[in-house]
């Protein structure tokens, strides 16, 4: 009678497969962010360097190794035949679009996160989404064949728009700063007018995440982004990521009632804080009061950079309306930054400082006591940096593993 051996191996119930896949992706992270910082290592030293083991480490390597994304080779290190890991040129590039009232700037980052091609073309206020996606292909073109960037190589392309779109298919949900884009599919329109894939995002949300990856409030644990234009919005960052709701409608303070009874508002509402803050009523005011001048925004910010005495004030008293609406954000959520941004930054010294001075007067102290409120850092490029991060974001979700040299 011949006896058989039975194996019986027990599998065990699979828990918390997202906490695993963002575990390993974490762990590839470190291991490439090391090779970055370090040059070429050998397995066992990338094993000391990362804390990981060595069957992780030599796990992970093969698995960039299949994708290209290193190379190995034998080499000898302390007397032993050891595996040397460096990181491989890596052509791969993303593309942001930041689509304003009267603009659509265009940058190319490789997948270091460094630019290497810019481009800005200025818009007509009003224009329709059929006029604008097929300027934005031309761009593309253009951009790519200016820096010899062939098509394939483009992983991703993320896209600002100051526009509350619904989170699914990218349809414009609410569209106050462009109103002929509102119901539009914007997902497949600009899939079909680019060809390549695309994520697309509110600018203002954009901004919070590219404030978040770069300049002197990176790694901030809560981060407000309030961007002043042609409307007034607000992007929340919480340890890199954006708070969005099921609507797609989020930082809409451009439409926060500040004064009773007050100017009639495209919304609706009377007195919104976008009737006293935005650009477009700013210019307004300059031009009636002094109409001896050509005021657009760029005067705006030459003049009060020059100390212009009214032209501070108004900002300043701007300010004020911003913080009236800003110090119950505050109070809610206790920032650690207040980012201020948008075309005015360049000359907003006064427009912080007056909201500043009401956010402290109106919200409670130990809710602001550590804030840190500042200009923007990154110039009127925060929200298409934002789109290029978040094409990279996009792009390690669909299980891509970025690297350069």
């Amino acid at each position: 009678m011949t006896t058989m051996a039975v194996r019986t191996r027990v599998v065990a119930p699979q828990r918390d497969t997202g906490s695993q896949k963002a575990l390993r992706e974490r762990n590839i992270r470190m291991v490439v962010a090391t090779l970055r910082a370090q040059g070429p290592r050998t397995q066992a030293a990338l094993a000391r360097a990362t804390g990981l083991s060595t069957g992780t480490v030599s796990s992970i390597v093969r698995e960039l190794e299949t994708t290209g994304l290193v190379a190995t080779a034998s080499t000898i290190s302390s007397g032993r035949r050891s595996v040397e890991v460096r990181l491989a040129p890596d052509p791969r590039v993303v593309v942001g679009v930041d689509i304003g009232r009267t603009h659509m700037r265009m940058l190319g980052w490789d997948a270091g996160r460094r630019a290497w091609g810019e481009q800005l073309v200025q818009l007509a206020p009003g224009h329709e989404p059929f006029e604008t996606l097929p300027l934005a292909a031309e761009m593309l073109d253009g951009l790519l064949h200016e820096h010899h960037v062939d098509r394939s190589r483009v992983l991703c392309c993320g896209v600002a728009l100051p526009a509350s779109l619904e989170p699914v298919t990218g349809r414009v949900v609410q569209a106050s700063v462009l109103p002929n884009w509102a119901g539009v599919d914007l997902g497949e329109a600009l899939r079909d007018a680019l060809g390549v894939p695309v994520v697309l995002e509110n600018d203002a949300n954009l901004g919070a995440l590219a404030h978040y990856g770069a300049g002197q409030h990176a790694g901030a644990h809560s981060l407000v982004y309030v961007k002043v234009a042609t409307g007034v919005g607000v992007g929340l960052s919480f340890d890199g990521s954006l708070y969005r709701s099921t609507t797609g409608i989020t930082g809409e303070i451009g439409h926060v009632p500040v004064v009773d009874n007050g100017e009639l508002c495209y919304c609706g509402n009377r007195g919104c804080l976008e009737t006293l803050v935005s650009t477009r009523r700013l210019v307004g005011d300059l031009r009636r009061t002094r109409p001896e001048r050509t005021w657009d925004v760029p005067e705006v910010v030459r003049a009060a950079q020059d100390g212009d005495v009214m032209v501070n004030r108004l900002l300043y008293d701007a300010g004020v309306a911003l913080g009236l609406a800003l110090a119950p954000v505050c109070n809610l959520l206790s920032p650690d930054d207040v980012v201020l941004g948008g075309p005015l930054a360049a000359g907003g010294q006064a427009l912080l400082e007056g909201m500043v001075a009401t956010v402290r007067q109106r919200a409670l102290p130990a809710t602001t006591g550590r804030t840190d409120f500042a200009l923007t850092d990154l110039g009127e490029t925060a929200e298409v940096q934002g789109a290029c991060l978040l094409a990279l974001q996009a792009s390690l979700r669909s299980g891509d593993v970025l690297v350069s040299n």
